[in-house]
């Protein structure tokens, strides 16, 4: 049983692999399901037995991708006293070395257009969620501020979000360590404060 579903996993990987070099390739309307069982060197009944169409492999795959960011987003500085870089920079850097190992597959899925589906959007929108959940297990935040908690928490996800998605562009040549140091004093002293310390 183990073996068959080591080859089911190593099928599903080989197929989404292929749909991100379609994806690239021929952008996602003008792909068919005969480029990615071509590329994923697999026949159609294959590709059928996991997925009915183009359409349904782009939703499990991306439902997937948000699942996964969520899941590793780190949210436990809401219950630090005071953030630091000595008490939050270990969880921070961990999060943020998931998101870079993962940079390749990001960038496909936020630079192609999916048809009805933002993939960066949606990794906000699963964070959002994940924080606000965070902020009403939270005692200390006043009753008069909680229905903030979806402004701040887009607040926090937006502006991580843009600054990971410019370090994978733009900012390559500051290594994690630097980045994880700039992203805590954002936090805590805010954006022009930290640019011109």
């Amino acid at each position: 049983m183990r073996d068959t579903d080591l080859r089911v996993i190593k099928t599903q990987e080989n197929i989404r692999s292929s749909f991100l070099g379609c994806l690239v390739e021929y952008g996602f309307l003008d792909m068919t399901v005969k480029n990615i069982t071509e590329k994923a060197r697999i026949n159609r009944s294959t590709f059928y037995k996991h997925y009915a169409d183009k359409y349904d492999l782009r939703d499990k795959y991306v439902d997937d991708v948000i699942g996964d960011f969520v899941e590793h987003l780190d949210v436990h500085f809401i219950a630090l006293p005071r953030i630091t870089i000595e008490n939050y920079y270990k969880d921070l850097r961990i999060c943020l070395e998931y998101f870079m190992r993962r940079r390749e597959e990001y960038l496909i899925l936020w630079e192609h257009t999916l048809v009805e589906r933002n993939v960066f959007e949606e990794m906000i929108d699963g964070g959002v969620h994940k924080l606000v959940g965070e902020f009403e297990q939270t005692s200390d935040i006043s009753e008069r501020k909680r229905q903030y908690y979806s402004l701040y928490a887009r607040l926090f996800l937006g502006n991580m979000m843009v600054s990971v998605r410019w370090w994978f562009t733009e900012g390559q040549q500051v290594g994690a360590d630097e980045f994880t140091r700039m992203m805590i004093l954002h936090m805590t002293d805010g954006i022009f404060p930290t640019l011109k310390a």
